[in-house]
């Protein structure tokens, strides 16, 4: 489910590298990579919440969880440092089916 997306018209790749820093920063177990798509995957627990540009030109926030207690910490982190476009209710990825 994507639960929203970093508000941004500068090109991920140029935000990229911040992002990840401030990730790694913050949290201890990730992945992440570039190629020709950029992703930033976040775990903990159970939990993963996935920072990617797959199905966007901007960074969007994921998970399988929903309302997770990590996807929040994560939104919650990003606030802190990038204006944000929060959906009032997650949306489905072309992926997954209906709830």
């Amino acid at each position: 489910m994507i639960y929203g997306e970093i508000a941004s018209d500068i090109s991920y790749y140029d935000i990229y590298p911040e992002l990840l820093q401030l990730v790694q920063q913050t949290f201890s177990k990730i992945e992440s990579g570039v190629q020709g798509d950029a992703w930033i995957w976040i775990f903990e627990g159970k939990e993963k919440v996935a920072l990617d540009t797959f199905s966007s030109m901007r960074f969007q926030i994921k998970s399988d969880s929903i309302n997770g207690l990590l996807v929040q910490k994560v939104i919650s982190k990003l606030d802190e440092h990038y204006e944000l476009y929060i959906y009032d209710e997650p949306e489905l990825e072309g992926h997954e089916g209906t709830f």
